[in-house]
C-alpha cells in the first residue's frame, strides 16, 4: 500500500510542476529532441520510410538515421562497397551527402 501511495505522489507532483506540458507524439518528441523550432512542420515520414527509399537507391547497412528540422532524412551507410553518408529529400529524392 505505501508503495502504491508514493507511486500517486510522484505522479501528483509531476502534474503540478507541469500542468500545462503538452502530452506529443513521436514527431513533436522528435521535434523537440533536435532543437526544432515550433514553427517548424514536421511531415509524417517516418525512419521505415526512409530506409526503404535509401534501398531502393542501392544503398545498405544503413544506421544512425536522423531527421532534420526540415524533414531531411539522414543516414550512413555502404553503397558500391564504400561507406557513404546519404539524405532523403522531403520529395523524395535520395542523395549522397555532399552533392
Amino acid at each position: 500500500m505505501k508503495k502504491i501511495s508514493v507511486i500517486a505522489v510522484a505522479a501528483l507532483v509531476m502534474l503540478a510542476i507541469a500542468p500545462n506540458a503538452p502530452i506529443v507524439g513521436s514527431a513533436t518528441a522528435q521535434q523537440m529532441s533536435n532543437n526544432c523550432d515550433p514553427s517548424d512542420h514536421l511531415d509524417g515520414s517516418t525512419m521505415a520510410m526512409a530506409k526503404q527509399k535509401f534501398a531502393a537507391a542501392g544503398y545498405a547497412q544503413l544506421h544512425d538515421f536522423v531527421k532534420g528540422c526540415d524533414n531531411y532524412w539522414h543516414a550512413h551507410g555502404m553503397k558500391d562497397g564504400s561507406p557513404v553518408n546519404v539524405v532523403l529529400s522531403p520529395q523524395g529524392d535520395v542523395m549522397t551527402e555532399g552533392n
